[in-house]
């Protein structure tokens, strides 16, 4: 009896660190079906354009989701862009017309790593893996790299999302820029398949908007720079403006109200 008590006592302990190790490793997938991103192009307004996770798609053995983008013009133009994938705690995509997997984030990096800026063409920006060539960049070799400085968490609308702080470096490893930032399973500081962004295209050229995750609403640009932060968390909660900030019926912080109905100080406003 007491050899059995004490054979159930140590298949206790013994379970309790593997729980608690694989519990803090939980991740949030990028790649979601109905999953949205909405992007904005200089300080037009207007000028918004997007992506959307929809439906399955084979390429060789393995089975991708399709990204489709749409543009806000007189009338919405809704075209295949690219196809992703989840594998492990990485995010790859295929351009459309390629068959090359280009890897567009690492999640499982840690403080301290680094990874090399690629490029996949005119498509979108990416990372190389280990062994890759850089790429070139409107025919110059770019060598340049991402080093992570810092993991902490955000906690938006609901949902509790690990936020990567990346700076920039040169081929001599010498910083150059420290205001990349990822969300993990939304993506960059600039859109979804824009991990990094060379010096010269970042004067305020994409501005992230939003990405809607299910019945989430995940930040705008401001959410990932917000520093009101508790014990490294940063908390966002919905419904809170009492700096006065604008409001739409999303739960979405908007800076120029236009037509609609806008809340403010809790109170319901109409924009004609």
């Amino acid at each position: 009896m007491k050899t059995k008590r004490f054979l159930i006592w140590l298949m206790v302990v013994c379970c309790l660190p593997a729980h608690a190790q694989t519990s803090g490793d939980d991740y949030f997938p990028f790649v979601q079906d109905g999953k949205t991103w909405e992007i904005q192009i200089g300080i037009i307004r207007e000028n918004l354009y997007g992506n959307r996770v929809d439906g399955d798609t084979v390429i060789g053995d393995e089975t991708w989701k399709k990204v489709y983008n749409y543009v806000q013009l007189p009338q919405l133009n809704y075209s295949y862009y690219a196809a992703v994938r989840d594998v492990g705690k990485k995010v790859y995509a295929i351009a459309k017309g390629s068959n090359r997997p280009r890897l567009l984030y690492d999640f499982g990096m840690k403080v301290g790593d680094m990874v090399r800026c690629g490029v996949e063409g005119n498509a979108f920006f990416c990372l190389l893996e280990k062994g890759e060539q850089p790429d070139t960049l409107l025919g110059f070799k770019y060598d340049a790299y991402l080093r992570l400085e810092r993991i902490d968490t955000v906690e938006t609308y609901g949902l509790r999302l690990r936020r990567f702080t990346l700076s920039m470096l040169d081929v001599f490893k010498e910083q150059i820029a420290n205001d990349i930032v990822w969300v993990e399973g939304v993506g960059s500081c600039f859109s979804p398949f824009t991990p990094w962004m060379p010096l010269l295209s970042r004067d305020r050229y994409f501005f992230f908007k939003w990405c809607k995750i299910g019945n989430s609403y995940i930040s705008d640009e401001d959410d990932f720079y917000d520093n009101n932060e508790t014990n490294g968390v940063n908390k966002k909660h919905l419904g809170k403006d009492e700096n006065g900030l604008l409001y739409n019926l999303q739960g979405l912080r908007v800076r120029q109200p236009f037509r609609g109905v806008y809340i403010q100080g809790r109170e319901k406003h109409i924009a004609k």
